[in-house]
């Protein structure tokens, strides 16, 4: 099971197909009137606000928290028509959540992660994903066997420094785009696997001083859009 906590939050787990155990909710959160009809039986425990905030992840608690079950992920192979996010250890729950969130805003169909990412059903993942995480499919494998099989079916692009510039590179309609670990990048092992390596390039290439990369949530964010973008076009 896993813990959703906030108003927005568990609105959004609320309208998900999600299972819930309980809730634990205020009295101003049980007046609103918050449940929809297809969830008039989810059980509903009244809490006062001192005991909610012991029991919150929140800095500022907000009015419930809710206990739901976590789905069993299912077994699927790449389609030639999809998009695919691969996640190389990624371990920051904020970026990860960020990564779920900018996945759904683009229309990403599902994410793969190395067994060695964070957890999606870690708090600060569920709630940095602002609902994104009730809607897309995330599947924990290894991701070497994974893009063995993937590189088959489709394009496999790396997010590397050292790639073809993303203004420059043909985008296809499916494709698997590998995000790198937040400090190290694409591990070895993975880079291999790598059929097309590519890269967001700075605006002063070269110049001291200046960040070395962007942040993984932010650099996906903008792979996500040009993957968007020229798949619009064609």
């Amino acid at each position: 099971m896993f813990v959703v906590e906030g108003v927005k939050m568990v609105g959004e787990l609320l309208a998900s197909d999600f299972a819930i155990k309980t809730i634990f909710a205020t009295q101003e959160w049980i007046s609103g009137a918050h449940l929809p009809p297809s969830r008039y039986l989810v059980e509903i425990e009244e809490i006062n606000d001192s005991d909610l905030e012991k029991v919150s992840n929140l800095a500022t608690p907000n009015q419930v928290l809710a206990v739901a079950f976590i789905k069993q992920s299912k077994a699927f192979k790449c389609c030639d028509n999809e998009w695919i996010l691969a996640l190389d250890q990624i371990r920051d729950p904020g970026n990860m959540g960020t990564i779920i969130r900018t996945a759904d805003w683009f229309g990403i169909q599902r994410i793969v992660a190395s067994t060695g990412t964070v957890d999606i059903w870690n708090p600060k993942v569920v709630q940095a994903s602002m609902g994104s995480v009730f809607r897309i499919p995330v599947h924990y494998t290894e991701l070497d066997q994974f893009l063995r099989e993937a590189v088959e079916h489709s394009p496999v692009y790396g997010a590397l420094l050292d790639g073809e510039s993303l203004s420059d590179a043909v985008l296809g309609m499916n494709g698997v785009l590998v995000i790198g670990n937040e400090s190290h990048g694409i591990s070895k092992q993975i880079q291999s696997l790598v059929s097309h390596r590519i890269t967001i390039p700075s605006a002063i290439p070269g110049e001291q001083g200046r960040a070395e990369s962007l942040n993984a949530s932010l650099a996906t964010g903008i792979f996500c859009y040009e993957i968007n973008r020229q798949r619009h076009l064609k």
